[in-house]
């Protein structure tokens, strides 16, 4: 009944409709109806007429039924094409969807507040015990590929999907995110599915539309220029430079070729033009489109030592403090900087001090920070310097906004006026440097000084990771910058024997593709266009189009190109995804259920799993916050670091940590339960049994957790606990496996 009233709804409705649109709609697929509540919010005027166009094509898209009990629909109009924003609700499940006029889906979100799918925690805070989502990635995959179909355009729309997206274990969703591809190129549009985990279903999706991004519509996807004809065009924009290059590991610097900072080129596929899309942009551009002072260290070190040892401090403490020991007071400090007077700090009036300790060197740098006030406008200079001599570290400054200003001092004079104060700070390794780039101030707001770097020359070549910045302001010539990035004791290859500049660009540019696409180009705006009249009266000069172009693409970021081998280096950048990978796992007898943890992201970083190694609580703790997200390496990351996230996860207190404590089989089960939140059940006494040939000899404290992990499919009671034997890290993984596998 609810059905043919609905229906008798909806014809009333479309009779009121234009007679084009009606007929429109007669030539297309019979479309689930407006339900009685749709309808009674759609009503009878010609915004209304449009709502209920919209609402029956994105109901015949989604397979939307009758439901929901309440519906209403909102416009956002706009310069290019209106947007609907559709709202159904009802039963605690609520639909909102995006819609252009056609009826095209722009997004969605659906909310069950029954399902609890936003549930963030994998494994954490005690409450929460982790497990595989019911349905797989790639199945939910298959869901995020047929609902695309759905929605996406499929004369001229196809979706290609993104290899960086993360494998990370999540219980609630899975996320998808790529590019859509028109008439099977390239394009800047973007898309993301979110696809509920426990059926499959569809709950959130986004897409970057035509409609409201460019005019013009898409452009024919047949070239009329070659790729290799393209690709000689755009490696004529490419140069490179020959420098040296450090390796930090060995303290060893080689030359390589190096890509010279270059503007942005494509080449239009149709007419084989080179076009420089900075200087387009930069046309565009012209045409319009502190930290508080802790306290005060001037008390004499022995009597503050004396003062801490009558507070009762530990020797900890006292260590601790001693470190601090000879530091200069703000006051001192200031005084010291102030000798330099070609910081300009005598205009400027003196304001904090920050004292901060670097624990691996005990080196103190002090912060202190200055600023001079001109009506509204506020100049600041921040100086670093060492806290316990006040050498100078370094110094930066901000100027207030300036539409007119005007340099008062030359480019000239502002490298004679930094080069001068370099040569008194850091004299000896100014003399092993050229000037190697400059940046002289420009009428622009955003800029109030000359800039300068120097940076070191050897066999002939730049070394710039060796370098000194200076800065000087255009007003009152003072330095108003300063830096110095320095490495003693390097070795340099020789200059011999390595390939020549036209060898490199060969290389670099050999490594690029000119890859074909649809790309957002500005353009400017003619009234002779359709679409161009409602963008030129809200004041817009230029607008998007898409263009049909070539433009250099790389499969693997690359730094440049060593100079001796003439081979490309590339650069190791992690991908993106949460998968782990390990290259000894394959012939274990864990190696399936390690795999698949890994393909979650859980486990241990290094590319090698040692699944033979004994496990050690660090081991352990590492393996559990993997799967709450927390991915720790050794080579990198601060061992404190992972135990603060274990203790906020309830795995063990700060008592129990020992980093280095080859883990047993029974405290592996025991930290396993306690994280996933089992404690309070496990400390009930008398009520556990279990059926391990071992069973009479499980200490006590550890018969309940041994129950536990029976129950639950942890260990398998078939054979022994084996409670003080060593674990391994295999076991660790298959016990964390079978828990999430239940």
């Amino acid at each position: 009944m609810k059905r043919i009233l609905s229906m008798a709804l909806s014809a009333a409705l479309m009779l009121t409709l234009t007679a084009p649109a009606a007929a429109t709609a007669a030539a297309e697929p019979e479309a689930p109806a407006p339900s009685p509540g749709e309808s009674a919010a759609l009503g009878s005027s010609n915004t209304d007429q449009r709502l209920a166009q919209v609402t029956v094509k994105v109901k015949e898209t989604l397979s939307i039924g009758d439901e929901y009990e309440e519906f209403y629909g909102e416009l956002r109009e706009n310069e290019l094409a209106p947007v609907w924003d559709l709202n159904w609700s009802g039963n605690g499940v609520s639909l909102a969807v995006s819609a252009t006029e056609a009826g095209k889906i722009l997004s969605c979100y659906f909310s069950d507040e029954s399902s609890g799918y936003d549930t963030p925690s994998v494994y954490g805070g005690g409450n929460y015990i982790p497990a595989f989502p019911a349905v797989s990635r790639e199945q939910a995959q298959k869901s995020a590929e047929a609902f695309l179909k759905k929605v996406l355009d499929g004369s001229v729309e196809s979706a290609r999907f993104s290899d960086r997206d993360t494998g990370r274990l999540s219980t609630s969703s899975h996320r998808f995110s790529g590019e859509i591809l028109l008439n099977g190129v390239s394009s800047p549009l973007t898309f993301s599915v979110t696809v509920r985990a426990s059926d499959g279903k569809v709950i959130r999706f986004y897409r970057e539309s035509l409609e409201q991004n460019v005019i013009g519509g898409v452009p024919s996807a047949r070239p009329a220029v070659s790729k290799s004809a393209a690709g000689a065009q755009l490696k004529q924009t490419m140069n490179m430079r020959l420098e040296y290059v450090l390796d930090p590991d060995a303290k060893k610097a080689s030359l390589q070729y190096l890509p010279e900072p270059v503007d942005s080129y494509y080449v239009d596929a149709q007419t084989g033009e080179l076009v420089n899309l900075t200087k387009l942009y930069e046309e565009v551009d012209r045409k319009g489109l502190a930290n508080g002072f802790a306290g005060d260290a001037g008390a004499a070190p022995e009597a503050a030592m004396d003062t801490a040892a009558s507070g009762g401090l530990s020797q900890a403490e006292l260590a601790g403090i001693s470190k601090m020991e000879g530091v200069l007071d703000k006051e001192t400090l200031d005084r010291e900087l102030q000798k330099w007077t070609a910081l300009g700090l005598a205009k400027y009036t003196f304001g904090s001090a920050n004292y901060s300790l670097d624990k691996e060197t005990g080196q103190v740098t002090a912060r202190l920070t200055y600023s001079r006030k001109d009506g509204d406008n506020i100049w600041r200079r921040t100086v670093l310097c060492d806290g316990k001599t006040g050498a100078l570290l370094r110094v930066y400054s901000s100027a207030p906004y300036a539409k007119d200003r005007k340099a008062a001092v030359s480019e000239e004079a502002a490298r004679k006026t930094g080069e001068a104060f370099l040569a008194e700070l850091w004299g000896e390794e100014l003399a092993k440097t050229a000037l190697y780039n400059s940046t002289p101030w420009e009428e622009s707001a955003y800029s109030s000084a000359h800039s300068f770097q120097f940076a070191q020359k050897e066999n002939g070549y730049f070394f710039p990771e060796n370098s000194l910045r200076v800065s000087v302001d255009i007003l009152d010539g003072t330095i108003s910058s300063l830096e110095r990035s320095w490495t003693d004791g390097v070795a340099f290859d020789s200059a011999e024997g390595i390939v020549d500049a036209a060898a490199g660009l060969d290389a670099w540019s050999g490594h690029y593709t000119p890859a074909l696409a649809y790309r957002n180009v500005p353009v400017k705006l003619d009234p002779s266009m359709p679409e161009a009249k409602p963008l030129l009266e809200q004041g817009y000069a230029y607008f998007f189009r898409l263009q049909l172009s070539y433009a250099p693409e790389e499969d693997r970021a690359a730094a440049g190109v060593d100079a001796r081998t003439g081979e490309v280096i590339y650069r190791e950048i992690d991908a993106g995804s949460g998968v782990l990978s390990y290259s000894d796992t394959a012939d274990h007898w864990a190696g399936k259920q390690i795999e698949a943890l890994a393909a979650y992201g859980i486990g241990w970083s290094g590319g090698v799993c040692q699944p033979r190694k004994e496990l050690t609580q660090l081991d352990l703790v590492a393996l559990l916050a993997s799967a709450d997200g927390y991915r720790f390496d050794p080579e990198t990351d601060k061992a404190d670091d992972l135990y603060s996230r274990a203790y906020s996860l309830g795995m063990l207190t700060r008592a129990e940590r020992q980093d280095g404590h080859v883990m047993t089989r029974g405290e592996t089960v025991r930290m396993l339960l306690q994280g996933a939140g089992f404690g309070p059940v496990a400390r009930l006494q008398g009520i556990f049994t279990c059926a391990y040939a071992d069973r009479d000899q499980i200490p006590a404290e550890l018969l309940s957790w041994a129950a536990l992990a029976q129950g639950l499919g942890m260990v398998s009671p078939e054979g022994s606990f084996a409670a003080d034997r060593a674990a391994t890290r295999a076991e660790a993984a298959v016990m964390l496996y079978n828990l999430m596998s239940r």
